[in-house]
């Protein structure tokens, strides 16, 4: 696994904006106590949910989670998880939340992995492009016209020259020598990147990794590289939840989130309104001082998604 500090994760997310979605009209936030404050005091009619910085930071459940999910099933509130976690299918991902004691069920899961068929559709299929993942087996099945970039840091940056561009599925199972072969492929030969999670990092059990998202714009700045991105922000994986709840006003429907520059600019830039939590990314940082400096704003921010009463 690959870490990063907080202040490289963010000075890439404060550089990123000509590749992100444009921000939403500022709004001034109202602090609650959790999500069932703003469900008690709001006509909100659905619920999505980030897993990460929110429900957990991988190995480690987050105080509250399964009881506000729990609260928003009594209420009888449809309820999804709108996830940059890609290494798996949806049903993969519901089921990793469900041993973390999360009650969520795969159709209540919407990933930009959902695009990635329609993304390799216009592409040929993937006909002479690599993937890189953890588990690419599980996509070269689904998709047979892929090639599998196998053993990154024991090839060499000639060897995918026959390539035309690469799926960057996850890079969670890298190390610096795999980073450094990855970043000499785009300096060799520039080539197109279909990347599912656009994140630039995720809160993982007390550190913050280095995700696909900062890689893709890295390749994007420096060398010129074409990145489709297919996850939160970027709008095509907001239709998608959107589909999902027809006759149901985007206003109506509140995301909670714990990163500014993907659950806040991706949900309200689609009409969503937005309830920062301070579980994730922003953990012991300056709140007013970071959404500031990105001049994004959710309409609530807690501490969690539950106090720590309920949580108890």
């Amino acid at each position: 696994m690959l870490t990063q500090g907080f202040d490289a994760a963010w000075e890439t997310y404060l550089r990123a904006g000509a590749w992100l979605p444009a921000p939403p009209p500022p709004v001034r936030p109202r602090r609650v106590s959790g999500l069932a404050a703003v469900l008690d005091g709001t006509d909100i009619a659905a619920v999505v949910l980030d897993a990460y910085g929110v429900l957990h930071t991988g190995g480690h459940t987050l105080p509250g989670a399964a009881a506000a999910i729990a609260d928003v099933r009594r209420r009888g509130l449809p309820l999804f998880v709108l996830t940059n976690d890609v290494t798996h299918e949806p049903a993969g991902v519901a089921t990793g939340l469900h041993r973390r004691g999360l009650d969520i069920r795969p159709d209540e899961v919407v990933s930009g992995r959902d695009l990635l068929p329609q993304a390799l559709v216009a592409v040929g299929g993937g006909a002479g492009w690599g993937v890189i993942a953890i588990h690419p087996r599980e996509l070269v099945a689904r998709f047979p016209a892929l090639t599998v970039v196998e053993a990154l840091a024991d090839s060499r940056p000639e060897d995918w020259d026959g390539l035309d561009g690469f799926v960057l599925v996850d890079c969670f199972h890298w190390n610096p020598a795999d980073l450094a072969l990855f970043r000499a492929l785009m300096a060799r030969r520039p080539r197109p990147l279909i990347i599912p999670n656009p994140d630039v990092t995720c809160p993982y059990d007390g550190a913050l990794t280095l995700e696909p998202g900062a890689l893709g714009l890295a390749a994007a700045r420096d060398h010129g590289v074409s990145v489709h991105f297919l996850g939160k922000p970027f709008p095509d994986l907001y239709a998608l939840l959107k589909a999902r709840l027809p006759g149901v006003a985007p206003d109506r429907v509140l995301m909670v989130g714990d990163s500014p520059h993907t659950d806040i600019l991706g949900a309200r830039g689609a009409g969503l309104r937005c309830l920062l939590v301070e579980s994730g990314l922003l953990h012991g940082q300056d709140t007013a001082r970071r959404l500031a400096e990105s001049g994004l704003w959710p309409d609530f921010i807690a501490g969690a998604i539950a106090p720590a009463a309920e949580a108890a």
